[in-house]
């Protein structure tokens, strides 16, 4: 199977040093190149590619606003950069490797190397995300997208099965990499969503983001208790305990405020 690339980076000469360095490995087909980060977003969307050669620091958007605002999880990442202290936060986004300018040839090939143990390793896995997207999708259409959402199911996976979900049984949401973790009581599920995905489909009365990575079902909070710099500590039913970011306080107040 072919990897399909797309460049992204605001200089014309690593571009194209990044097309020859593709076209010396027989699997990899470039498919596109973006010059910024707004252009490699519509790319990435249009193209649907299976591997980014991505650079940080552009002009506008960088290479980490860029896979912030992909609706749709993000192909597997190659950051290729000249500033070494991105690394920690490119793993974070589970980057595939992260290439310092200037590498050679050799560098490059183990980058690859890499991505087609990723895609290899487990086999079915794409296959299985894709069936699951259709049914989730299929659900989603039948039930309505502009409805409330309140008697929307949900649609996730476990052991190879899908499990369709109904959303007063969920307790939190929590970003995991590529998917997100459904806890439903003792039970944890997963779905290929970005947390954007998740707040799209769920039922905006029923549950709060407290956290870049969690979503809370407040019918499911017990207590909330006042933290340092305006965050809370929210201990659910379940027993799970989580304490909220900075960033979503005002939310959180908001929620707090109308009394709902």
């Amino acid at each position: 199977m072919n990897i399909r690339a797309l460049i992204v980076d605001d200089e014309p000469y690593a571009r194209e040093r990044l097309r020859e360095l593709c076209r010396n490995e027989s699997d990899v087909e470039v498919v596109g190149e973006a010059a910024q980060g707004g252009e490699a977003i519509e790319k990435i969307e249009e193209l649907r590619p299976d591997l980014l050669l991505l650079d940080v620091q552009m002009r506008g958007i960088n290479g980490f606003g860029v896979l912030k605002q992909l609706k749709t999880p993000h192909p597997w990442v190659i950051f290729v950069t000249a500033y070494e202290q991105h690394a920690v936060d490119a793993f974070s986004v589970d980057a595939v490797d992260y290439l310092l300018k200037p590498f050679d040839r050799e560098r490059f090939r183990l980058a690859i190397d890499k991505v087609r143990n990723r895609l290899a390793d487990p086999p079915g896995n794409r296959l299985a995300d894709q069936i699951t997207t259709a049914v989730r999708d299929t659900v989603i259409s039948v039930t309505g997208r502009g409805s409330s959402g309140a008697g929307r199911r949900i649609v996730a996976e476990r052991d190879g099965r899908l499990y369709f979900l109904a959303q007063g049984d969920i307790d939190l949401i929590e970003a995991d990499r590529n998917y997100v973790r459904v806890h439903c009581g003792s039970e944890v599920f997963r779905i290929r969503w970005t947390m954007q995905d998740a707040e799209a489909t769920l039922d905006g009365s029923q549950f709060l983001r407290v956290h870049r990575s969690a979503i809370v079902n407040v019918n499911k909070i017990k207590v909330m208790e006042r933290w340092f710099h305006g965050e809370y500590v929210i201990s659910l039913a379940s027993g799970q305990r989580l304490t909220s970011g900075r960033a979503y306080r005002q939310r959180i107040q908001g929620y707090l405020r109308n009394g709902r």
